[in-house]
């Protein structure tokens, strides 16, 4: 009888640790940094852009970018955006935003005439600052769901 718990016990003990240590060579899931909403981020000095997507019904139609901009520094700065065909024209670009020292502001008013790509892909835009401008690759999602509003 004694030995049957002696036993019990050390093979409990034995699944207890066996069963515990899988945890201890798995990465902790939420140390992980990755990206909660729908859009792509971008960094361009102290433009900080977030969660970007462009919203269009189809390809070739026009669209509008939705996500934030925060401007991380002191000094004012302008953000705006063009399409990679409106870069490789020179367009101006298109929708200037003006931000204040470590200030955040939602797009809004951010349209583009042609959309390349259709909803469920990628498409390229850049990110114009005082300090260049930078590519960045954003969903195109139709105007459903959260997006319904957004035309």
């Amino acid at each position: 009888m004694r030995l049957h718990r002696a036993l019990a016990a050390s093979c409990t003990a034995a699944a207890t640790l066996a069963l515990s240590a899988c945890s201890f060579f798995s990465p902790v899931q939420t140390a992980e940094p990755y990206n909660p909403g729908d859009g792509v981020p971008a960094q361009l000095g102290a433009v900080a852009a977030r969660n970007l997507v462009v919203v269009s019904d189809k390809a070739g139609g026009s669209g509008k970018l939705t996500g934030a901009v925060l401007n991380t520094g002191d000094a004012s700065v302008q953000v705006s955006f063009l399409t990679r065909e409106g870069a490789d024209a020179k367009a101006t670009p298109t929708g200037s935003i003006s931000l204040g020292g470590r200030e955040l502001k939602t797009i809004t008013g951010v349209s583009f005439d042609k959309i390349p790509s259709a909803p469920g892909t990628m498409t390229e835009i850049y990110l114009v600052t005082p300090d260049g401008q930078q590519m960045v690759s954003v969903p195109v999602l139709p105007p459903t769901g959260v997006y319904a509003d957004i035309k």
